[in-house]
């Protein structure tokens, strides 16, 4: 399996940084309230790094929002938020000061909706500027340990993980979360091919 270079990874942190622009500006129409997104570092984590990966949430509790895609990548896309984080985003989104709420459907509709959100922006941010054919599945969501983050599926196929740290700034509220999506080798494989044929016609 091919590594992405400093160069590439660049790239992608640009473009996964327009995605979360784009979703800002549509987070901000929502809640009628200013929002910045930032994503200050990405990396790839390949299969043998993934239990320093696992290690890296050390949180009891995650919401984790779930976007699978097939077409020319195949994979999942997640938007995983501690529950102390999650409580921020939605307490800014009820109008609600601290960072407890209850586990209601409340919460788990503006989760849904943060994350439906920031995902299909950033994918598909990639998929117009890199030229890529994508079909999504229905996105779901989840509650629990660090152990929801990773799909068994990706384990399974010994995936390559692309993550992005994301930070949120709401008013007088600051949340972190973490977007990745989970590749298969192939797909992988062919999201270089298509970063190397972007900068090839755009930037040389």
């Amino acid at each position: 399996m091919n590594i992405l270079n400093p160069l590439q990874i660049e790239i992608l942190k640009e473009i996964i940084n327009i995605g979360v622009g784009k979703s800002a500006d549509v987070l901000n129409t929502m809640i009628q309230t200013h929002i910045t997104l930032e994503v200050p570092e990405v990396k790839i984590i390949q299969f043998s790094e993934y239990q320093d990966f696992v290690d890296y949430f050390e949180d009891e509790n995650y919401a984790v929002i779930t976007l699978p895609f097939n077409g020319d990548l195949t994979g999942f896309s997640k938007l995983i938020l501690s529950s102390d984080h999650a409580a921020k985003l939605v307490n800014a989104f009820i109008g609600r000061s601290g960072t407890s709420i209850d586990m209601d459907s409340l919460r788990i509709d503006i989760l849904s909706e943060i994350g439906n959100v920031i995902i299909n922006a950033v994918m598909g941010t990639l998929s117009n500027m890199l030229n890529i054919n994508l079909d999504y599945i229905v996105p779901s969501y989840e509650q629990g340990s660090r152990n929801i983050i990773i799909p068994e599926e990706m384990i399974k196929n010994e995936s390559t993980i692309l993550f992005a740290k994301t930070h949120f700034k709401i008013e007088e509220f600051e949340a972190r979360g973490n977007f990745a999506i989970f590749f298969r080798v192939k797909s992988f494989n062919t999201l270089i091919e298509k970063i190397q044929i972007y900068y090839e016609k755009n930037l040389l």
